[in-house]
């Protein structure tokens, strides 16, 4: 050609075809949440807190306990009929009163009164559901675990409880009208619930029964005064060997 330019046999300038498109001067980054690598990082981030929790439960079922799983940690006659006063009360505060509330609100229509007790109502199935697995099979799951499931739940369960009593307390109940006396006794039974399950954590499953089961898994006994004579002798005898 005249110009001395197009292509050429001898390698020389070319000009890219009319139709494509010029290709873009500042392409755009991708986003670093779609990179390979982000993705790489939380999985294996998940994961090492996954195994971290499974190696302690694991460590936690697995141990064997000097004294009887299946004992009563109250041993005593007067801490057992206190223990029994207790559930007896914890059973109609937390399972009767609030069954029968639910089943009222059912037959009245009453669904705002039934979805805020309905949390309640299912967390204690599944604590009793677990408690009941775990007395199923004693030598299955240790003490630590088992102690766990009511602990947990009841903690659980304070927020629930809570959150029934500022909803009965907050919610306008207008259609379709609900008896007085029902939103009356809806408050009463959260706020029962609220006290005694917050009493029960805090006085008794945390000061009392978590200490004396981790006492008994750990050391083998139920009373302080035992773990520390046994701490002792050990000692003595380490020290007997170690003169010897």
């Amino acid at each position: 050609m005249s110009g001395g330019v197009g292509p050429t046999a001898g390698g020389g300038i070319t000009l890219a075809p009319m139709g494509a498109p010029p290709p873009p001067l500042h392409p755009t980054p991708p986003s670093p949440t779609a990179s390979p690598h982000h993705h790489r990082y939380r999985f294996s981030t998940r994961h090492v807190i996954a195994l971290g929790t499974a190696a302690v439960l694991a460590f936690s079922t697995t141990r064997q306990a000097k004294a009887n799983p299946a004992a009563p940690v109250a041993s005593a006659p007067a801490d057992r009929l206190r223990v029994a006063v207790h559930m007896a009360v914890g059973f109609v505060v937390g399972a009767a009163l609030p069954a029968l509330y639910i089943l009222d609100g059912l037959r009245a229509g009453d669904t705002a009164g039934v979805a805020a007790a309905a949390p309640h109502a299912f967390l204690l199935s599944a604590q009793v559901f677990f408690e009941g697995i775990a007395a199923a099979w004693p030598g299955t799951f240790s003490l630590p675990v088992a102690a766990a499931v009511p602990v947990m739940c009841n903690a659980r369960r304070m927020f629930t409880a809570s959150e029934w009593l500022r909803e009965e307390l907050l919610q306008e109940r207008g259609d379709p009208p609900v008896a007085p006396w029902r939103v009356a006794a809806g408050r009463a039974v959260a706020a029962a619930n609220l006290a005694f399950w917050g009493f029960n954590l805090l006085g008794f499953l945390l000061p009392f029964y978590l200490p004396k089961v981790l006492r008994r898994y750990y050391l083998g006994t139920d009373r302080e005064e035992d773990g520390e004579d046994q701490t002792r002798a050990a000692a003595n005898e380490g020290e007997g060997k170690k003169d010897s």
